[in-house]
């Protein structure tokens, strides 16, 4: 166990301080240039830095786990089915409790925040590099290591979920990333792969921004439609993952195998 936790804090500090790339890309670009395109393309070279280094010398296992061949491409449709799903009721939940109002400031932060996504540089960071950095930070070694430590699941998997959450630092989304978090821990621990939370952070991450810019302004109906469809779709895909894979208990036995 305590080779295990050393583990978990060193590739933690490895990811921490290849981390600072992009961060030092938003101060240089954002606050001292004021030039998007340097921020998005430091930012996505850092990013790209990290999934490279950490698949790339197996730190973090890029495996599908418990998946058999013959259910790769029916884990991929659920998984962009519980993505797409979670973007609808996420949205349409704010919409309806008028989230913007609540939180006026850091609405508005958030909006701000995401004028600065442009180009390929920006797209490339916010919707496919940026979730492959989180998901390897949360769920390869923090959740990984937890799980591996023989830490109870629920318990590791809130932890990195709280963890997930207020690393995103805004109340307004704080609910929802939490809740997020705790849907792809679960699946990364019932399937022994990282694979389906890459794909439902990347497909999330993708439809959040065109789901924003047409959504328009429905009637409360609408949105209590939309509401329960995206509900009944996001059990579907959660219930489907739970009949299909029993191999949670098995989990440490997997990721042991891998390595």
């Amino acid at each position: 166990m305590k080779e295990e936790l050393w583990r978990m804090v060193k590739l933690f500090l490895l990811w921490c301080l290849l981390y600072s790339v992009p961060v030092i890309g938003i101060i240089v670009g954002e606050r001292i240039l004021k030039n998007d395109a340097i921020m998005n393309w430091t930012m996505l070279l850092g990013f790209m830095l990290i999934a490279i280094v950490f698949f790339g010398k197996g730190y973090v296992k890029l495996s599908f786990g418990c998946i058999e061949r013959r259910m790769i491409w029916p884990v991929i449709g659920m998984s962009v089915l519980i993505a797409a799903a979670y973007v609808f009721v996420e949205i349409t939940v704010f919409s309806l409790i008028d989230i913007g109002h609540l939180f006026p400031k850091e609405s508005k932060e958030i909006h701000e925040a995401s004028q600065h996504i442009s180009g390929i540089a920006g797209i490339l960071t916010y919707c496919i590099f940026g979730p492959i950095t989180e998901e390897i930070c949360f769920r390869g070694i923090l959740l990984g290591g937890l799980l591996k430590m023989r830490c109870r699941p629920w318990i590791a998997i809130l932890i990195t979920a709280l963890a997930f959450s207020l690393v995103h630092g805004y109340a307004a989304k704080l609910v929802g990333t939490l809740l997020f978090g705790i849907i792809v821990g679960w699946l990364y621990w019932r399937t022994g792969s990282i694979i389906p939370c890459l794909i439902i952070h990347i497909v999330n991450n993708s439809l959040v921004p065109i789901i924003s810019i047409i959504r328009g302004q429905p009637t409360n109906t609408v949105l209590i439609v939309i509401l329960i469809v995206g509900l009944l779709s996001l059990a579907y895909g959660l219930w489907w993952f739970w009949k299909k894979f029993n191999f949670a208990d098995e989990f440490n036995q997997t990721i042991n195998t891998n390595q």
